[in-house]
């Protein structure tokens, strides 16, 4: 139903308004592709990277070397820019309690998004639509991170916030930072092929700061995380992907004068695939105006 899947779009936007990722940019296509069960389909533009091409070319006879893990953090470790694309599900059962009555239905929402990050000027936009399924409700929301300053765009334009957990988070919890963090270690399975898989099982306390960023809507919601998953997608030792899934549940306990006293409880999952589509080509991130 329409009501329940803006309900749960208002939670997710409050939670990303207090503090969490999105903004405004574009991306650029790219020639290769993540495994078949991870591609995303995403808009593209006409930017335009170069790529080096080998003076030898490999025979028949020869198979491609095995990359270790100290080799790919090395990869990863160089990376001063990147653009992306993501697409997120969300699969949820809302239940709404409110003056003794409670409505509960499903809900399906997917999150694509696009956006730009630079480790060296600490600059990125990144912007996203959220679709609720199968009504078709949306919504826009963009950000734009010069420093730890943060520009967010409204409907009544763009405002200014210098509260620093936004880009913290940002700078924490987007892909290149998580491989960086996670290569230090083995990972706990390891599939090899065209693409390079490596999997980490994550502890709930590695994902609840990510699930809270998006699902609480007050500092009193109660969060819990469970069956993390964090994959890592390497191609010829570079990273072109990943994919971040968890299960979630949270409890929010609204008190509004007009509304009165309202519990919204959410159980279900998220899974998250990202792709890279370029690396180390620098873009401009002006301030917007405000």
């Amino acid at each position: 139903m329409r009501k329940y899947a803006l309900v749960l779009i208002l939670i997710l936007l409050t939670g990303l308004m207090v503090g969490c990722i999105s903004s405004s940019g574009s991306t650029t296509t790219s020639s290769e592709s993540l495994p078949p069960e991870t591609q995303t389909l995403s808009p593209t533009t006409t930017s335009t990277s170069t790529t080096t091409t080998p003076t030898e070319t490999p025979t028949s006879t020869e198979t491609p070397g095995r990359y270790d893990i100290s080799e790919l953090l090395r990869a990863v470790s160089e990376i001063k820019q990147f653009t992306y694309v993501s697409n997120a599900t969300i699969s949820m059962v809302v239940t709404v309690e409110q003056e003794g009555i409670t409505q509960k239905d499903h809900v399906n929402l997917s999150i694509v998004e696009e956006g730009y990050m630079d480790f060296e000027s600490w600059s990125a936009w990144i912007n996203s639509t959220t679709v609720s399924m199968p009504d078709g409700a949306s919504t826009n929301f963009s950000q734009v991170i010069v420093g730890n300053v943060t520009y967010i765009r409204t409907i009544a334009g763009w405002i200014k916030t210098d509260d620093s957990t936004t880009s913290e988070f940002l700078w924490e919890y987007n892909l290149v930072s998580l491989a960086r963090k996670y290569l230090t270690r083995e990972p706990d399975e390891r599939e090899e092929d065209d693409v390079l898989t490596l999997i980490y099982y994550l502890r709930s306390s590695d994902l609840e700061p990510l699930a809270r960023m998006y699902f609480a809507t007050t500092p009193d919601t109660e969060i819990s995380v469970d069956s993390g998953i964090l994959e890592l997608y390497f191609r010829d030792g570079e990273l072109v992907g990943g994919k971040i899934s968890y299960t979630v549940s949270s409890k929010t306990v609204i008190d509004d004068p007009t509304l009165g006293t309202m519990t919204i409880t959410q159980e279900g999952s998220w899974s998250e695939i990202i792709e890279i589509k370029n690396i180390n080509e620098k873009k401009s991130v002006k301030e917007p105006a405000t």
